[in-house]
């Protein structure tokens, strides 16, 4: 069994230039759309401000994303993943980890350690780390 996050390049380009903006302080993004078994399907991307404004932490504003589900739950969406930034490894951090066990979807994780960004996906299902395959569409 393989899971898979499928998004368009224009998110990913979207999601980047975000973290890019903010760099290097994390950046936030909320990812809705549709879960089918093992497939999760982005429809709509969400940048966020960090409430955080932190290099290390992120924290999004809870009456924001309250609107912002509210309104994906109105047009048939739900959560499908967090998308995240980090100054360092695209691998979850121990913060992370907690962070994930609250809140069962996807992270795509965002990393600039080197000259340009790079990405990955990760769900936490029973306390282990899966990697998720991103399916550009």
């Amino acid at each position: 069994m393989s899971y898979k996050l499928h998004i368009s390049i224009a998110d990913i380009e979207s999601l980047v230039k975000h973290a890019d903006l903010g760099f290097p302080r994390e950046s936030v993004a909320l990812l809705f759309g549709t879960i089918d078994r093992f497939d999760y399907t982005v429809s709509t991307v969400h940048c966020i401000s960090n409430e955080a404004d932190s290099r290390t932490t992120f924290s999004v504003n809870p009456e924001e994303q309250y609107i912002l589900m509210m309104e994906a739950e109105s047009l048939g969406l739900e959560l499908v993943g967090i998308f995240h930034s980090h100054p360092a490894s695209m691998y979850p951090s121990s913060t992370d980890m907690k962070n994930m066990r609250l809140n069962p979807v996807v992270w795509m994780i965002a990393s600039k350690e080197s000259a340009s960004w790079e990405y990955a996906a990760y769900l936490l299902l029973d306390e282990n780390l899966i990697a998720v395959q991103i399916s550009e569409k």
